[in-house]
């Protein structure tokens, strides 16, 4: 049995464990669960024209409950009753479990490299990613959102099934992805972009005029790959008219805003949670380098400084959700980081190391499954035009760009590979037992309360 195996295999073991702490301490609807659990419940007494305002999302999480909850109870519960089957809300729960520990596992399978050492550590540290691992054990939208894209992700870079074949069917499941969330419509743009760059003719030699024409000839050479996504794109813009914004319900507190300042958090996630991947003296050089090796890169860094400091003083937004509800990591982070008089001196520099952190390894990147530059100013563009409208703190929000952001970068050795398991299970370890041991009291709640992301 190889070490990738080994982690694997932990990684299952700690699954149904903690599964099995949650159904047993949290039996109740945890924060967001009440709407989707009740959601996807309404379906299973097939009443699915009725719906709750309250809901942000589109009903893709509830439709496939609704599957699930069907199979389980034809196959292993042999209930009369789809009702009594939906209403445990552990079933519910195991759809994400089963979608991240199976399905993504088998995604990965096929996207990572060839050496089955290499995809088995790959694949162990990927779907051990702490921000998704919180919601393997909730009936959140989440993990199925985001499963989707990487799919269709899978599906343009590796083509298993032919070229038409698999672009027409990733340009398919990045359709169903927007019925568990309408900002992977950015996503979308990123895995047609991710095709175009792919098949262009120049390839590293970063992003010049050269490459930009072959990337538009490409595109326009590749219509017939390209029409289905498009047709994607013209559905959803339908949707919006439609539906009146990009929101289903409770726009109030959903609003439009420029929470500019929302990239930095998002980049400090993605460096913090893969540590390991990056962590080496010759990172720290390159840094140096790139901040000190010249006056003219002295005096660049210093016009970032202030820039940076500038977003933080006019595009910080704090949503009073932020400042009341204590379920939440970001409640702390805020209060004890963030809000904090001169946090600011420490903070401007990590926001600085961590956006250069998160671009430098994607160019740095010499595996065989890496991005091109037009396609990392992609990845980019779609994560600052996702979470910038947002004026919710929200690292759930960072899953995607967190996954694709690891799925193209390589750690240095095998060293570095146990050491991102062991950081992803130690981080995971301790958040579940937060989560499971402490509790405290609200005043409009019935049951305790707990600390999730």
């Amino acid at each position: 049995m190889t070490l990738g195996t080994l982690y694997y295999g932990v990684f299952i073991l700690a699954c149904a464990v903690t599964f099995k702490l949650v159904s047993e301490t949290v039996p109740e609807p945890f924060i967001d669960e009440i709407f989707h659990l009740r959601q996807c419940q309404t379906y299973c007494a097939y009443k699915f024209n009725e719906w709750d305002n309250k809901i942000t999302t589109p009903p893709g999480l509830y439709l496939l409950g609704f599957v699930y909850s069907k199979i389980i109870s034809l196959f292993f519960v042999h209930s009369n009753s789809l009702v009594d089957v939906c209403g445990n809300s552990n079933v519910l729960r195991s759809v994400n479990l089963f979608g991240g520990a199976i399905v993504l596992a088998l995604i990965l399978n096929g996207l990572s490299p060839a050496n089955f050492e290499k995809r088995n550590y790959y694949i162990a540290n990927v779907i051990s990613s702490p921000l998704l691992y919180t919601y393997y054990f909730l009936f959140y939208t989440d993990v199925w959102a985001s499963i989707l894209v990487i799919l269709a992700l899978y599906l343009v870079v590796k083509r298993p099934i032919g070229n038409l074949v698999s672009i027409f069917i990733s340009a398919l499941v990045s359709f169903i992805s927007l019925w568990f969330r309408q900002t992977n419509i950015l996503w979308v743009i990123f895995v047609v972009v991710v095709l175009i760059d792919q098949r262009k003719k120049t390839k590293n030699e970063g992003l010049t005029l050269t490459t930009c024409k072959d990337f538009l000839l490409q595109a326009f050479k590749d219509i017939v790959m390209v029409a289905p996504f498009a047709l994607v794109t013209v559905a959803f813009a339908g949707f919006v008219v439609y539906n009146g914004g990009v929101t289903l319900g409770d726009k109030e507190n959903h609003k439009f805003n420029l929470h500019v300042v929302q990239v930095f958090y998002c980049f400090s996630f993605i460096t913090f949670f893969t540590v390991p991947v990056w962590l080496s003296v010759q990172t720290l050089k390159r840094y140096l380098k790139f901040t000190l090796g010249s006056a003219l890169k002295v005096a660049f860094t210093v016009l970032s400084f202030v820039g940076i400091k500038y977003i933080v003083d006019n595009f910080t937004i704090v949503h009073p959700f932020l400042l009341a509800d204590n379920r939440h990591y970001t409640f702390y982070i805020w209060r004890k980081i963030l809000r904090v008089k001169y946090s600011w001196i420490c903070l401007v520099p990590v926001y600085h190391f961590s956006t250069w952190t998160v671009v430098s390894n994607l160019l740095s990147n010499k595996s065989s499954l890496k991005l091109e530059p037009i396609s990392i100013i992609a990845f980019i563009g779609c994560t600052c035009i996702t979470i910038i409208p947002s004026p919710l703190f929200e690292p759930r929000y960072y899953i995607l760009p967190l996954l694709i952001f690891r799925i193209f970068t390589s750690p240095k050795s095998e060293k570095h590979l146990s050491f991102e398991f062991a950081w992803n299970m130690l981080i995971n370890l301790v958040t579940v037992t937060i989560f499971i041991n402490f509790e405290f009291p609200w005043d409009t709640e019935t049951f305790p309360q707990r600390i999730i992301w």
